[in-house]
């Protein structure tokens, strides 16, 4: 059995870490750090991206410590996008299903805005 989800901090009336002011300014909802097992991971409510110019807005999450040296971090989105990626995939994450694509070398090293913008360049 999993270990319960652990919320850090949320962005509605809670003191939002500072790394995550910019992901919260594109986000409709909540943005916070969410621990599961060994993975960290920022929940975002509502996320606003454009995916070949058209505006979506779905709840994503970035796990930030993916156990994969060429893959340390992902993007989880609820559905499968297409456009040709290769959404290798399916991840059972926080009581929900989630779907990421192959997009490689995305180092956890940089601030949180910069990984979230690295993983959504993939829908340009």
């Amino acid at each position: 059995m999993a270990a319960a989800p652990e919320a850090i901090a949320m962005s509605a009336g809670a003191d939002l870490p500072a790394e995550l002011v910019l992901i919260a300014q594109l986000c409709g909802g909540q943005v916070q750090y969410i621990n599961e097992g060994e993975r960290r991971y920022i929940h975002m409510t509502e996320l606003h991206f454009y995916v070949r110019g058209e505006q979506k807005v779905m709840d994503a999450l970035l796990c930030l410590n993916y156990p994969n040296p060429t893959y340390p971090t992902k993007l989880y989105l609820p559905t499968n996008l297409g456009l040709g990626l290769n959404w290798n995939e399916n991840a059972y994450i926080l009581a929900k299903q989630w779907f990421t694509w192959s997009w490689k070398d995305v180092s956890p090293n940089q601030p949180p805005i910069a990984i979230l913008a690295e993983h959504l360049r993939a829908f340009r």
